[in-house]
């Protein structure tokens, strides 16, 4: 379904930015946002930038930014934090709608190494949780998540799963969420 008032979305990242490599495609043929920003405090992958130079030629880039600014967001509805892995400002959360994609089923598994420490704790299950940023680490209203059983006791392999996972379903929970 194709939102006929797309909303402008911006994205930050730390990464390889393979989760926003697979939006970016997905929404150039479908078209279900407009994208403003992408902000990384480290450098962006010559693939992503060349997708970008490609397709999303008005889009703003920066990259290295060691602080978030609010005029780097200007126009945004949603701020879309896909593997960005430092905490985001207290005044950028109270200006923008911010949410989050987050590599565990929270309310379990805050923070860092989430699929080492599933492995440790002998978890039956992984996956992956959008939610709303708060001010408390990985704490806010959750949005959607998915779920899948845990077939494997290697963290290499579960990580190479578990983006497969988000890989796959992503995109389809964050334009569900643009439509409510």
């Amino acid at each position: 379904m194709k939102l006929n008032n797309r909303k402008k979305v911006s994205f930050l990242i730390s990464g390889s930015g393979s989760n926003l490599l697979k939006l970016l495609k997905k929404n150039h043929i479908k078209e279900d946002f407009k994208v403003i920003t992408i902000i990384s405090n480290n450098k962006i992958s010559t693939k992503i930038k060349t997708y970008i130079d490609r397709f999303y030629k008005e889009v703003l880039v920066k990259e290295f930014q060691r602080t978030l600014q609010k005029k780097n967001f200007r126009n945004t509805d949603i701020i879309f934090s896909v593997g960005y892995m430092k905490v985001i400002e207290k005044s950028i959360i109270e200006s923008f709608d911010v949410i989050n994609l987050h590599p565990s089923i929270l309310p379990k598994y805050k923070g860092l190494m989430t699929q080492k420490r599933m492995l440790i704790n002998n978890e039956k299950n992984y996956g992956f949780t959008i939610h709303k940023v708060s001010n408390e680490l990985d704490d806010g209203e959750i949005i959607s998540n998915k779920i899948k059983k845990i077939s494997t006791k290697h963290e290499s392999e579960l990580k190479n799963k578990h983006k497969t996972l988000e890989h796959q379903f992503v995109y389809k929970q964050f334009v569900n969420y643009l439509l409510n």
